[in-house]
């Protein structure tokens, strides 16, 4: 292997597609590799695998940990433990990314009318977004009268929707 293809090999964390490719049907995850990095970049095409990759294993994972027997106190300790292990000092990152995409798959799946609900969570979950960022970047340490408002407005609405939701279940 000549030097320069060596150190960018060495360089890129993301794994070669056919290694990627290979997880995939470890794994028995649906989908051909072939036609999902089809017409894409190489960047792209890993990029595509990652996310069918990702995709797949949270969809065996609640499987796995209901034959396991954990409870939501083990299953919290053992996600807390993962996203530690793989982002380090950040682990909240992570659910910083998974919030955004239950965003993204509500905004897209409301239809092309406004609907009260989705539309409704798809815009908590954008503030619940930028007011974790705020906490986690320490931004809610100087005195911000926006920001004030802001969590106390976000604090009572949650609590008459918990009460409304309450009185209808």
């Amino acid at each position: 292997m000549e030097p320069s293809v060596l150190a960018d090999t060495l360089a890129d964390p993301v794994p070669c597609t056919a290694d990627l490719a290979r997880v995939m049907a470890l794994l028995g995850l649906p989908g051909d590799p072939l036609y999902i990095v089809k017409d894409h970049t190489v960047a792209r095409g890993r990029a595509e695998l990652l996310a069918h990759i990702a995709a797949g294993v949270v969809n065996l994972l609640g499987p796995a940990e209901t034959s396991a027997g954990l409870a939501v106190d083990d299953r919290a300790d053992l996600h807390w433990t993962a996203d530690r292990d793989v982002t380090g000092e950040r682990p909240l990152d992570l659910q910083l990314q998974r919030l955004a995409w239950v965003q993204h798959v509500i905004a897209r799946g409301r239809g092309p009318r406004p609907d009260l609900v989705s539309d409704a969570v798809a815009t908590t979950l954008g503030t619940l977004i930028q007011l974790i960022e705020a906490w986690q970047d320490g931004r809610t340490e100087r005195p911000d009268p926006e920001l004030n408002d802001a969590l106390l407005m976000v604090r009572d609405a949650a609590d008459h929707l918990a009460g409304v939701l309450r009185s209808h279940c």
